[in-house]
């Protein structure tokens, strides 16, 4: 499960930065942030940042047929746009807190202007 956890964020992540940023994807720093953030967590936070995260990969499987990391970018990002546009305020409030990290990771990283 921790591996399944640490891939879709890490996936999630790439999508996330390349929708903000095309000319500089610092990805993989964006990624060990997101992932340090979530470890200090409190634990009640980060099980269920964790559990909302595993059935987001899980989602995949009805969007098509695979794991979110596993999907085509094309269908991740119908996945984020789902989770984003979703009538379930969960759902919206996670893509909201992996947005923020990611964009707060990228735009911190930019080279002197790159904005």
């Amino acid at each position: 499960m921790e591996r399944l956890f640490q891939i879709t964020v890490s996936a999630l992540c790439y999508d996330l930065a390349r929708s903000h940023n095309d000319h500089f994807l610092p990805a993989n720093d964006a990624v060990r942030f997101v992932l340090r953030q979530h470890a200090r967590m409190p634990r009640y936070l980060g099980w269920g940042i964790r559990g909302a995260t595993l059935l987001l990969a899980a989602s995949g499987l009805l969007y098509g047929g695979a794991f979110y990391h596993r999907l085509t970018p094309d269908r991740r990002s119908r996945i984020v746009l789902a989770w984003k546009q979703s009538p379930l305020q969960p759902f919206r409030d996670l893509m909201r807190f992996y947005e923020s990290l990611v964009v707060m990771a990228v735009y911190s990283r930019l080279p002197e202007g790159r904005e």
